[in-house]
């Protein structure tokens, strides 16, 4: 086997979750990042492990027929996008096969099959979220995206899968708190202030709302210095800038998010149309970035939920989904943890008169061994990443309902967590993914499972 610094070349075979290509070498697994299923590259390793390696592409021997020209400048820099190289034909094949690999290879689901990937209505300029890191490095304050595999920020001028507001309004920020006395965070010397910022879009409304999270409480003079500049923002009307708020987040990790939040100028929540409902949701609510797809889930999930009486959805938001459920089934009991999201959940009700809903506001693992008993026809699911706790598995085998809607935003926990259910006999029926993620590797998915007869 080449040494740990030669060159190899090296054929493309598959492809791992994280879009890498994967090649072998005499059964050694190396992954490529960049690299399409067909190519043959020139690469050299960064990386060895006892298993597997990780090498970058020096020179591609032999160019698929899939490979375009990546449209962002940033992009071999950048860790947002991975897939823009491929075409979004092939995008959508990649992101079939990765939901096929994973319910069949980590899942083991006995017999399934999975629909076409449903193309985004919308493949650039469709996010209406942002998380911009703000760091001090290298002498200077910087503000933009983490490097591929690293904290070292890139700065950008323009983010082509960003709604354009929101790269107006990142330029306008940039300028405005780098040259104020606004101190960014040092990761190495644990100081600065300002760790991120975070910019969301209404797609309806075209208006915006940012969030300034900050790594400790500001003192008189910084607090002072954000309201101020904060109101000169919001008073600059052609940017939309309806809201800034501040975040305060003390803690390590990678959620963004701390507990405290602080409206520093203008409003502190948006408004989002779907389909026939209107939304309200603050900064820190989730709520899905690409609207067009996110209608489609709901629709989806609704036509699976079809003839239900009475349905629990777990992991609820804001309701967006809940309130598609709502207008068509006698009752909802919807459960969320993050108390903000509960708030609105309770005005988006209210909001678009419809009062079938139970909130419980919990986490949903708590919620389902303390508050709620059997009697529903359909549970929803729609969990983080991670997927569902054992406990939330657990509970929907001992109230058996006719369907389980599971909404997955990761292939590999809704291959885990279906296998549970269909140990708990229910069988996979309708499989969707959808491309919720232009450009990414990242897709969406609605998997309809009904109780075994």
């Amino acid at each position: 086997m080449s040494s740990f610094d030669d060159k190899v070349a090296l054929t493309i075979e598959g492809m791992d979750s994280k879009a890498r290509g994967i090649a072998r070498m005499d059964g050694y697994v190396v992954f490529v990042p960049g690299a399409l299923v067909g190519e043959t590259v020139m690469a050299k390793f960064v990386e060895r492990r006892k298993h597997y390696g990780i090498a970058v592409i020096e020179s591609i021997l032999k160019s698929s027929d899939y490979r375009v020209p990546p449209k962002c400048k940033y992009y071999e820099a950048c860790g947002g996008c991975d897939l823009q190289h491929a075409s979004y034909d092939h995008q959508l094949h990649i992101k079939n096969e990765l939901v096929v690999e994973a319910i069949g290879r980590i899942g083991k689901w006995p017999d399934f099959d999975v629909e076409p990937t449903l193309p985004s209505p919308q493949v650039w300029r469709y996010r209406n979220k942002a998380i911009f890191q703000a760091r001090y490095q290298g002498g200077r304050k910087k503000l933009g995206y983490f490097a591929k595999g690293t904290h070292e920020v890139v700065e950008i001028d323009d983010c082509p899968i960003l709604d354009p507001l929101l790269n107006d309004i990142y330029r306008l920020v940039k300028c405005a708190i780098e040259d104020s006395d606004i101190t960014f965070y040092d990761e190495h010397r644990g100081k600065g202030l300002v760790r991120n910022v975070v910019v969301r879009s209404s797609l309806s409304n075209q208006k915006a709302l940012m969030a300034l999270v900050l790594s400790r409480k500001p003192y008189p003079t910084e607090l002072n210095g954000l309201k101020r500049i904060s109101a000169q923002l919001v008073d600059d009307k052609p940017f939309n800038l309806q809201g800034i708020l501040l975040n305060i987040n003390a803690s390590g990790g990678n959620f963004v998010w701390g507990p405290s939040t602080l409206l520093l100028a203008g409003d502190d929540s948006l408004e989002e149309r779907l389909g026939a409902f209107e939304l309200c949701y603050g900064i820190t609510d989730f709520f899905q970035v690409n609207v067009p797809q996110a209608c489609n889930i709901c629709k989806i999930v609704s036509e699976h939920a079809a003839g239900s009486g009475r349905i629990l959805e777990l992991y609820s938001g804001v309701g967006t989904i809940t309130c598609f459920l709502a207008s068509m089934c006698r009752h909802v009991v919807a459960v969320e943890e993050w108390r903000p999201a509960c708030k609105s959940l309770s005005h988006n009700m209210a909001k678009n008169g419809l009062s079938n809903v139970t909130i419980l506001c919990g986490k949903a693992e708590e919620v389902v061994t303390q508050k709620v008993k059997d009697g529903f026809d359909t549970v929803v699911l729609d969990p983080p990443r991670t997927g569902c706790h054992g406990d939330v598995l657990d509970f929907i085998g001992k109230i058996e309902p006719n369907k389980i809607i599971y909404v997955s935003c990761n292939p590999v926990t809704l291959a885990r967590d279906g296998k549970i259910l269909i140990e708990l006999g229910y069988k996979p029926v309708r499989i969707s993914p959808l491309d919720m993620f232009p450009q990414t590797s990242h897709v969406e998915c609605v998997a309809l499972m009904v109780k075994s007869t």
